[in-house]
């Protein structure tokens, strides 16, 4: 009985122990592969699309249908991309969760030889589209036309173009309408990104969105989880407001008030300047071990951002006190929006 109770006890230590080191693991894993897609997103924003700046690319509403169905302008989400409000053409943006998670919406393309506009030189129906050069555009890939309205219309090539400059459109992911009134062309590639990313409370997971909802193996994906154990998800946008170097950051800002997503979005005006204004993202991920410990491990709200002298851009997350945590905090450069010279 006394070796009995000895071993048990001994065993008991060991599945603490063991406990412990695996749900810090599983923590720190879950947080590192957040952040590295978080990055690979965020880092390619606004790629293939950068020179529509100065054409009224940028804030342009999106019009966009896949499958048959319309899809953009987005009509109302499910949690946790309710807070969600924008169909505008942006490379990213931020929505604030206020004491909840944000949501994170990034835009970008991934042409294989197009990054100019093509200018449109005529449409003679809803299912092609006259350009001046269709230099590299192939089969398949998705095309965004800005519109003499001030919309965006998104479609998809149907085929590799028969002649240098006549686009056939594949009806199915192409509004009925077609690249009616547009006035310059660009190349998104064929698995351009229009994505939300947030956190979904009761599976605790990062997960993504994609605002086309291009079928997976025939089915429509809706939200997907990218990885598990993520509680918390704040970002500020890093921001140029003076000096000669366009590429520098002066502040970090909360988007909220002059940098919410409905102020960013309120004109074209207001979105071209903004393009022109975040530089950067900071992100950071809470996430949190798989399984409970036997006692309290956690103790005080952990402070987000605690190291930005202006304590009105922290943030806190009240934790449960048996399982443990993992913080990461990273700063992604939005490459796209320092380009200055534009064709």
């Amino acid at each position: 009985m006394i070796c009995t109770i000895a071993i048990m006890a001994a065993f008991a230590i060991f599945e603490g122990q063991k406990r412990t080191t695996s749900a810090g693991d599983d923590a720190q894993q879950n947080g590192s592969y957040s952040l590295y897609e978080l990055e690979r997103q965020v880092r390619t924003a606004g790629s293939g699309l950068v020179q529509g700046k100065n054409y009224g690319l940028w804030g342009c509403v999106l019009q966009a249908r896949s499958s048959g169905a319309a899809r953009l302008p987005a009509g109302a989400l499910a949690s946790p991309f309710n807070i969600w409000t924008s169909s505008l053409a942006m490379p990213v943006l931020i929505a604030d969760g206020g004491a909840g998670s944000d949501v994170i919406g990034v835009m970008g393309g991934n042409p294989a030889g197009r990054v100019f506009k093509a200018p449109v030189t005529s449409v003679p129906d809803a299912t092609h589209v006259i350009v001046s050069n269709s230099f590299g555009i192939f089969a398949n890939d998705y095309l965004l036309g800005t519109l003499n309205d001030g919309t965006c219309s998104v479609g998809q090539a149907l085929a590799d173009p028969t002649t240098l400059n006549n686009v056939a459109l594949n009806a199915t992911n192409s509004l009925s309408a077609g690249m009616a009134n547009a006035t310059n062309l660009y190349d998104l590639g064929n698995a351009p990104v229009l994505s939300l990313f947030g956190v979904n409370t009761t599976t605790q997971s990062l997960v993504t969105y994609d605002l086309l909802q291009r079928p997976i193996a025939g089915t429509a994906p809706g939200a997907i989880p990218i990885a598990d154990g993520i509680v918390q998800m704040k970002a500020l946008y890093g921001v140029h407001l003076t000096g000669a170097d366009p590429a520098s950051i002066d502040a970090w800002v909360k988007p909220t008030g002059t940098w919410s997503v409905a102020t960013l979005t309120a004109s074209s005006t207001a979105a071209n300047n903004a393009v022109n204004q975040i530089k950067a993202i900071r992100v950071v991920v809470v996430a949190q071990s798989r399984l409970p410990e036997r006692g309290n491990v956690s103790g005080l709200p952990i402070t987000l951002f605690s190291d930005l002298a202006d304590a009105t851009l922290h943030s806190t997350f009240t934790p449960q006190p048996q399982y443990r945590y993992k913080v990461y905090d990273t700063t992604i450069p939005v490459r796209n929006s320092m380009i200055t010279k534009w064709f």
